[in-house]
């Protein structure tokens, strides 16, 4: 459908000016830039990093027992989903192999990290790995992929309606989505080996939750279930949604069909880096220096800081960042739904254009 014609059909000039980026590093080793010491993990590290994210789910839970009043369990859910999306983040580098050189260990710890959420870590790491080999690709992402307003009217009711909920009020659980569709479905990945594996993670899946929930039933009723197990994992989502959300969807970011696609470019020009305060960088172990992790995605989430360094000196004006602000997420999910077939970017919901600006600096403007 999306090679049936061309497209974009008549792109503004911002779209040209990409296109120009991206010829510029086409062919170019991007992660040539980044120091060969930076590619080594600490196991040391990597636990460190575990453990606190283990320890932060753990407490606000234990919080959410001894809560006084309701009302104090909602800010201790946040915390609880803050301590589950840290942990997704580990398992993201034990996905790709950064937490550790160890194969089994990355595959213990990615299952383990991935148990609040209930989601089968082949499962994930397949999925994710697509979106990787084609990220802001038009027909292939698996992630947040825009899609045209027809194509939109031509889908059943009810996939209207969840695709226009989760790129609008309900986008906090478009990850429930993603799980639902990627997670536990074999199927839908198309090679053996990967349908082999994800059979096996919705194995540990199914043990955990046949020994975790009866027993937390039993002990603390079904209003237990719904406290420390459902709350917290759609706060998971919460963040997990947010944040992916937010790496490569702006008003200013275009998705590319293949004829315009570029490798490099995905990995250099459609992320924004959005900086955080320091302790929620800490927290989910630099997640989002993610312009660094798409050049090197087997850099450690502690090295990442250094990698995005040094891809700005390399690369400089290449690489978008901003202050994270709650005004930029209100309109992406406000305004960027439908991919406009006329200019390349974002159309809302409403069916109008999105004005294209530039609502994320690069590092070199952020610097000024």
């Amino acid at each position: 459908m999306m090679n049936s014609y061309t497209i974009p059909s008549a792109p503004p000039a911002c779209f040209d000016e990409f296109l120009q980026k991206s010829r510029a590093i086409d062919g170019i080793r991007l992660a040539d830039a980044i120091p060969k010491s930076l590619y080594e993990p600490r196991a040391w590290r990597g636990l460190l990093g575990f453990t606190v994210s283990a320890a932060v789910y753990v407490a606000a839970l234990v919080g959410v027992a001894y809560a006084p009043h309701w009302l104090l369990c909602l800010p201790l859910w946040v915390i609880a989903g803050l301590g589950g999306w840290g942990l997704h983040c580990i398992a993201h580098d034990c996905g790709h192999n950064s937490y550790s050189r160890s194969r089994p260990l990355n595959l213990f710890i990615g299952h383990l990290s991935l148990l609040p959420l209930l989601y089968p870590f082949h499962a994930w790491r397949h999925t994710h790995n697509l979106h990787h080999a084609n990220t802001n690709n038009l027909e292939f992402d698996t992630d947040w992929r825009p899609i045209p307003a027809p194509l939109f009217d031509r889908m059943p009711l009810l996939k209207r309606l969840e695709y226009a909920g989760t790129r609008k009020w309900l986008f906090w659980a478009g990850t429930v989505s993603y799980w639902k569709e990627s997670g536990v479905r074999p199927g839908f990945h198309p090679k053996r080996e990967a349908r082999r594996d994800v059979k096996l993670s919705i194995g540990v899946v199914l043990i955990a939750a046949a020994l975790y929930f009866p027993a937390l039933i039993y002990l603390t009723g079904i209003t237990g279930l719904f406290l420390y197990f459902v709350a917290p994992w759609l706060m998971i989502h919460a963040w997990f949604s947010a944040t992916t959300l937010m790496h490569h969807t702006s008003a200013d970011i275009p998705f590319l069909p293949s004829q315009h696609w570029t490798p490099n470019a995905s990995r250099l020009l459609v992320t924004t880096d959005y900086r955080y305060p320091k302790w929620l960088h800490f927290l989910t172990h630099n997640i989002s220096v993610h312009t660094a992790h798409h050049v090197a995605p087997i850099v450690p989430f502690y090295n990442l800081p250094a990698a995005q360094a040094a891809l700005k000196n390399a690369f400089p004006g290449m690489i978008r960042e901003k202050d994270f602000s709650f005004r930029d997420l209100w309109h992406v999910i406000a305004h960027c739904h439908f991919y406009d077939t006329e200019t390349g970017y974002y159309r809302s919901l409403s069916r109008e254009a999105v004005p294209v600006g530039a609502r994320a600096t690069t590092a070199r403007e952020g610097r000024q």
